[in-house]
């Protein structure tokens, strides 16, 4: 991988995009301590359906964020893929977001990984783009830096924990790459926790990423669960989860 990462100052600052965009002063755009991230517009609704909220109207309409009522935790989605993700986390931290709970999908490439489960995931194999512009090493794999209080919580023992591979190109996920990192434990495929947690890493801000298995490759082959039970279940338990425990 060439490096991208440059030590310099950068010229242009999330803060300078948001407030040009809304119109509004630094100190209306303020926001509280943690985040919950998804990338689906029905487990936005999902979270704001069974918590009462108040939308976040300076950051209108520039961005939809849900402050969750008695709490310090506000809810937003993401659009898909690295860049999106980075650039959301460098946005909402430059406002006072400190920690970050990503709710994303993924497709499971090793052996015992079914539909519906649930995934958090430990580190991200490096196969995008966004990663290399955050950090100076160039290691394969960009680690969670916000692990051991998740891992340790009585709720989440019965979610898988172990790597994931991420790729920017959702089409070029080969027969080839899924049987050898299938094989070395790498547990799913998905799109952005590597930049994530790159930007994490770079920001000093906390970030862990939970994955719904939504999608299986095993022996050449591609099967979607989108409209399983299985499926749903997972997506149900994880939201009592996120509920229950990243809710601040």
């Amino acid at each position: 991988m060439k490096r991208f990462f440059d030590p310099s100052k950068t010229l242009l600052k999330p803060s300078h995009i948001v407030s040009a965009f809304t119109g509004r002063k630094p100190d209306e755009l303020l926001l509280p301590e943690r985040a919950i991230i998804t990338f689906s517009a029905q487990d936005l609704r999902r979270i704001t359906g069974k918590r009462e909220t108040l939308s976040c109207e300076a950051w209108r309409p520039f961005r939809s964020l849900f402050l969750i009522k008695g709490s310090d935790t506000l809810i937003t989605r993401s659009g898909f893929g690295g860049p999106n993700i980075a650039s959301l986390v460098e946005e909402l931290s430059a406002f006072g977001v400190k920690e970050f709970v990503l709710w994303g999908y993924c497709g499971g490439i090793k052996e015992g990984i079914r539909i519906g489960d649930i995934i958090i995931a430990t580190k991200a194999l490096r196969e995008d783009g966004v990663s290399y512009h955050y950090l100076e090493r160039n290691d394969s794999f960009v680690e969670c830096n916000w692990l051991e209080e998740w891992v340790s919580s009585n709720p989440a023992q019965s979610f898988h924990r172990g790597a994931v591979w991420s790729c920017d190109a959702v089409y070029r996920e080969t027969v080839s790459k899924i049987g050898l990192y299938g094989e070395h434990g790498i547990l799913a495929v998905e799109m952005e926790v590597a930049s994530f947690y790159a930007v994490c890493r770079f920001k000093n801000v906390s970030g862990v990423a939970f994955l719904v298995v939504s999608d299986r490759f095993s022996h050449g082959l591609w099967t979607g669960g989108f409209r399983t039970k299985p499926f749903r279940e997972g997506v149900e338990r994880l939201t009592e989860f996120v509920l229950a425990e990243a809710v601040s």
